[in-house]
C-alpha cells in the first residue's frame, strides 16, 4: 500500500476512521480515549520509571529476538534515563552485545558549525558515553567503534554505515518529539527565504541544520535555566530517510506538560514536513514509498501526564 501526501501548513486532524476532528477537539480528549480514537499502539504508564524501564524492555527485546544476528539501533539523547537500566538489564541477563551497532540521532555544533567538544554541558556523546557505554559490563563485548555518532565532519560517513550496517533500514528506532515536532534535529525545513518541497525533505540524509528558535527556548528551559545563550545554534542530525525507513519506531514522550501538545498532533495530525514528528506514522520501503506504520512496528511511550488535555493556565 502507497501513502500518498499533500502536505499543508492548514492542521488537518483525524481519527483512525477517517473522521475530521477539530483542533479544539482533539486538545481536549481525554487520555482514557486517545489509543481508541487514534487507532494508534499508545502505552500510558503512570511513573516515568516505569516508562523508562519500558524502553530499556524494548532494546533488550531488539538485542534478545535477533538470536546472534546483527541488530542495528537509531538512539536518542532525549530520553536518556532508560540507558542505565538497560545497562543494568544486560548485566543481570548476562547479554552479548558485539552484533550491536548503535546510531546517535543528532549532535549540536558551535557558532563556528563545528561539533562541540564532549567537554561542553550540552554534548550528546558525551552523555551517551556516561548514560550508557560505560554503564555496560564489559562482558558484554560492545564495542566503542560501533556507536556512531553524527559531526560535523562525517556527514558522508554516518550515511554510508547506514547502507553497510542497516541497508533495508535500522532494527529499531527509539525518539522524542519536540513540542514544535523536531524528530532529532528535523524541523519544518522551511522558514526566512528558505523553501524545501516534500520530497527532498523526505530523502535528506545526515545533514547540517539551524536550530529553530522554539527549540532554543525549550532546551533553554529545559536544560539551560532559562539562558539562552548556553544553547549551540547549529547541529548535525540524521534525516527522515534514514529515520523512516527503520523497521520499528518507539516514540517516547516524557517531559511532562511540555510534551501534551506534540504528543496529540503525532497522534491525530495529518503526516507534515511542518510537523516532522507526525512523520514517524509511516514506513518508508527501499523504493522511497511511504506507507501507514502497523501497531506492530509503531508503538507511542508516555506517562499521565504527557497524556494529559493541552490547556492554557497561569503561572
Amino acid at each position: 500500500m502507497t501513502f500518498s501526501m499533500t502536505f499543508s501548513l492548514t492542521s488537518e486532524y483525524v481519527d483512525r476512521s477517517g473522521k475530521l476532528m477539530s483542533r479544539e477537539e482533539v486538545h481536549r480528549l481525554p487520555a482514557e480515549e486517545l489509543a481508541d480514537r487514534s487507532g494508534h499502539n499508545i502505552h500510558i504508564f503512570a511513573t516515568h520509571e516505569e516508562l523508562y524501564d519500558a524502553l530499556a524492555d524494548i532494546m533488550i527485546e531488539a538485542v534478545v529476538s535477533a538470536k546472534g544476528r546483527k541488530t542495528t539501533m537509531i538512539l536518542p539523547v532525549g530520553p536518556t534515563l532508560h540507558y542505565p537500566v538497560f545497562a543494568r538489564k544486560v548485566a543481570e541477563k548476562k547479554l552479548d552485545l558485539s552484533k550491536l551497532w548503535t546510531f546517535n540521532m543528532d549532535e549540536f555544533l558551535d557558532r563556528k558549525g563545528r561539533t562541540v567538544d564532549v567537554a561542553h554541558p550540552l554534548s550528546f556523546k558525551a552523555e551517551m558515553m556516561k548514560k550508557l557505554f560505560s554503564l555496560l559490563p564489559t562482558g558484554a563485548h560492545f564495542p566503542v567503534e560501533q556507536m556512531f555518532f553524527p559531526r560535523h565532519d562525517n556527514l558522508e560517513e554516518i550515511d554510508r554505515a547506514f547502507d553497510t550496517y542497516a541497508p533495508e533500514g535500522a532494527d529499531l528506532c527509539l525518539a522524542g518529539v519536540g513540542p514544535e515536532g523536531h524528530v532529532a534535529f528535523n524541523e519544518d525545513p522551511n522558514f526566512r527565504h528558505v523553501r524545501v518541497g516534500e520530497e527532498e525533505f523526505l530523502n535528506d540524509r545526515t545533514k547540517l541544520v539551524l536550530v529553530n528558535t522554539s527549540t532554543v527556548d525549550m532546551d533553554a528551559l529545559v536544560a539551560g535555566c532559562g539562558d539562552r545563550c548556553t544553547i549551540p545554534p547549529f547541529a548535525v542530525t540524521i534525516g527522515p530517510h534514514d529515520l523512516l525507513r527503520s523497521k520499528a519506531m518507539v516514540l517516547a514522550f516524557f517531559a511532562d506538560r511540555f510534551q501534551r501538545y506534540a504528543l496529540r498532533e503525532v497522534l491525530f495530525r495529518k503526516p507534515t514536513m511542518h510537523f516532522p514528528g507526525t512523520l514517524c506514522k509511516l514506513k518508508k520501503s527501499g523504493d522511497g514509498s511511504l506507507a501507514p506504520r502497523t501497531e506492530e512496528n509503531l508503538r507511542i511511550l508516555c506517562t499521565r501526564e504527557e497524556a494529559g488535555i493541552v490547556e492554557s493556565r497561569t503561572v
